[in-house]
């Protein structure tokens, strides 16, 4: 039985995480190198089209900032339900990519579990301090990697090594489920998505891999190590195709919260204008189909 199977037969994500949590120091495998730069302002995040200025920048996490941060998620100061670092670079990946901007307080009690009891114990406010700021420069890496187009965007994801087979396979199974949590916080948000004419097929890895409420059928597509890397694969194409969809919608919530106005705030996209989804096909015959 496959790792896969045993988690979603007996508590997907609980026990999983659990079981990552023992044997993590042996066999947790993790990494995207990150030799991009993060923006910060004042800890929001920058959307794009956001201003800053040059002394707001701020390098991604390091090799050993990204060891930091895993090592905290891995103690004993947090809670089983804690998103361990490959579960965490998902959330923040559909955090950074979602149509409305969440404030840090909607966002980071997720990251210790769904109860208020799974808070972390920090020895120091200092510590805490440290590990939050840790995550919200990670945050912003993703968003800056997002808004570079030569740039390949690099998820968080785990290698796995099965019994009688010596092969490391990528896994985003974890990542995915990360993902699909941060969507959870604002389903009603990222409803036109679902209901587009790409959304649901460009949202199928991830949800794959990461949705617990998969169907039998849909169960069999994630059942072997093969399968679920190739699904992995697919991830980061169809994060860069959700963070474009959504482009326009966040720069029209970041105007508006920031009391910006703007002649073509409210205008539509035309409908001979090349689509939003960067397919090269003109809007009304691509995603704005879908509208009419």
């Amino acid at each position: 039985m496959t790792v896969h199977d045993r988690t979603r037969l007996t508590g997907w994500l609980h026990l999983f995480q659990i079981r990552l949590r023992e044997i993590s120091r042996a066999t947790h495998n993790h990494r995207a190198q990150h030799d991009t730069q993060s923006f910060r302002k004042e800890s929001n995040v920058i959307m794009p089209n956001q201003d800053f200025e040059p002394m707001e920048i701020e390098p991604a996490l390091s090799d050993v900032e990204m060891d930091e941060l895993d090592n905290f998620l891995m103690s004993d100061a947090t809670s089983n339900e804690v998103m361990l670092l490959d579960c965490l670079d998902g959330y923040l990946t559909a955090i950074a990519s979602a149509p409305v901007q969440l404030t840090q307080g909607d966002w980071l009690p997720r990251v210790w579990g769904p109860e208020d009891e799974d808070a972390p114990t920090f020895e120091t406010k200092a510590q805490e301090e440290r590990i939050i700021g840790l995550m919200t420069r990670h945050l912003n890496a993703i968003v800056w990697n997002l808004q570079q187009e030569d740039e390949p965007f690099e998820p968080v994801f785990d290698l796995h090594v099965y019994q009688d087979d010596e092969r490391e396979y990528v896994d985003g199974e974890m990542w995915a489920h990360g993902y699909m949590t941060a969507i959870k916080l604002q389903r009603d948000s990222w409803k036109a998505l679902f209901e587009s004419k790409h959304g649901a097929d460009m949202l199928r890895p991830i949800y794959l891999l990461g949705a617990e409420d998969v169907s039998e059928e849909e169960e069999t597509l994630v059942q072997t190590p093969v399968q679920r890397e190739e699904l992995s694969k697919t991830i980061p194409a169809s994060v860069g195709w959700i963070f474009k969809y959504w482009a326009p919608q966040r720069r029209a919530e970041s105007e508006r919260m920031n009391g910006k106005s703007s002649a073509n705030e409210n205008l539509k996209i035309s409908r001979n204008a090349p689509c939003i989804c960067g397919s090269g096909r003109k809007y009304k015959k691509c995603c704005g189909a879908s509208a009419e």
